[in-house]
C-alpha cells in the first residue's frame, strides 16, 4: 500500500455542531513561552446544507493508495487521512471546496474534504448524485490554545448537561429508527433531530444528527433533502478537530455505516500521528 503526504493551507469549513469559545476569563495559566490553555466552557449547536457545485476534471489517485494531508494549527503540525475508498477533495476541485468554504458560519475554519472516488468521477460526468462525504474543520478561537483529555471529558460532560442524549451503538439503529418521528425532516426544511451520543474511539465522542434541508438541481427542481451526519470532537496533538461523516438519506442502514466508517476514521489519524506528550 502506497502513501502519499501533501502539505496544505487550511480554509473555512462546514459545521453542523459547533461550539461556543472557551470564556477567556476561564483560561488557565500558560507555561512560560507555551501556549495558553482554557477549558471549554459552553456549546451551542446549529446545522448549516451541504452546497453541490460544478467540479472541474482532475487526475484521481488510485483506490491502493491513503490521502495524508499535513495541516497546521496554530503552529502545531497535525497529519490528517481518511479511508482508503475517499480523496481528499479541495485542491483537485479548488472551486467546489471554496463554495462550501463561503456556505459556513465565519467562526469554522475548512482543514479537509473527502469524497468517495466513485462518486467523485460521478460529479465530474455532471450526474446530479447525492453522496456521502467527509469533512474536517477547526474552530477559530480554539486554534490558538492547546487541550488535554480532561479538557475533552469536561466539553463533553457540558455538552450533554446543556443537550441531554441518550447514548448510542451501531446495534442501536433500528430500534431507535422505530421509536424518532423521522416525519417532520420530509415535510420541512431544517428540520432536526439529535439522534445520540456515542463513544466511537479515545479522545472522542460523537454526535449523530438527522436534518433537513431545500436543495435544487439545474433543471430548476425544488425539493426537501433529508441526511445524516455524524459529527466526532477529537483530540490530535493537544488540538481539538472536528471530523463529519455525511450520508445522503436518513435511514438506520446509513445510520450504522456512518458510524462504522466514523470508527475506521478516528484510527486514520490516530496512526498517522506520533504519541504526543502535552504540554505542562
Amino acid at each position: 500500500m502506497s502513501t502519499h503526504t501533501t502539505t496544505i493551507t487550511t480554509h473555512t469549513t462546514t459545521a453542523t455542531l459547533t461550539p461556543a469559545p472557551p470564556a477567556r476569563s476561564a483560561r488557565r495559566p500558560a507555561a512560560a513561552g507555551g501556549p495558553t490553555r482554557y477549558p471549554l466552557l459552553a456549546t451551542r449547536y446549529f446545522f448549516l446544507p451541504l452546497l453541490l457545485s460544478t467540479l472541474h476534471p482532475f487526475t484521481p489517485p488510485a483506490l491502493s493508495q491513503e490521502t495524508r494531508l499535513v495541516a497546521t494549527i496554530a503552529q502545531t503540525p497535525v497529519t490528517l487521512a481518511a479511508p482508503y475508498s475517499f480523496v481528499e477533495a479541495s485542491q483537485m476541485l479548488p472551486d467546489a471546496f471554496a463554495q462550501r468554504a463561503r456556505s459556513i458560519a465565519p467562526a469554522n475554519r475548512l482543514i479537509a474534504w473527502y469524497v468517495p472516488l466513485l462518486d467523485l468521477k460521478a460529479q465530474l460526468a455532471e450526474k446530479n448524485t447525492r453522496h456521502r462525504s467527509l469533512q474536517i474543520q477547526v474552530l477559530r478561537d480554539m486554534e490558538p490554545s492547546t487541550y488535554t483529555p480532561a479538557d475533552l471529558k469536561a466539553f463533553r460532560a457540558k455538552t450533554l448537561e446543556s443537550q441531554p442524549m441518550r447514548p448510542i451503538t451501531e446495534a442501536d439503529a433500528p430500534a431507535l429508527f422505530a421509536l424518532k418521528d423521522l416525519a417532520q425532516l420530509n415535510d420541512q426544511a431544517g428540520g432536526r433531530l439529535i439522534l445520540g451520543v456515542a463513544d466511537l474511539g479515545p479522545d472522542t465522542f460523537t454526535i449523530c444528527i438527522a436534518s433537513s434541508a431545500e436543495g435544487h438541481d439545474l433543471r430548476g427542481g425544488y425539493e426537501i433533502e433529508s441526511s445524516l451526519s455524524c459529527v466526532t470532537y477529537i483530540l490530535l496533538n493537544e488540538k481539538i478537530l472536528t471530523l463529519t461523516a455525511y450520508a445522503p438519506e436518513v435511514s438506520a442502514k446509513e445510520l450504522r455505516n456512518a458510524m462504522r466508517l466514523t470508527r475506521d476514521w478516528i484510527t486514520r489519524p490516530r496512526a498517522a500521528n506520533p504519541p504526543h506528550t502535552p504540554t505542562p
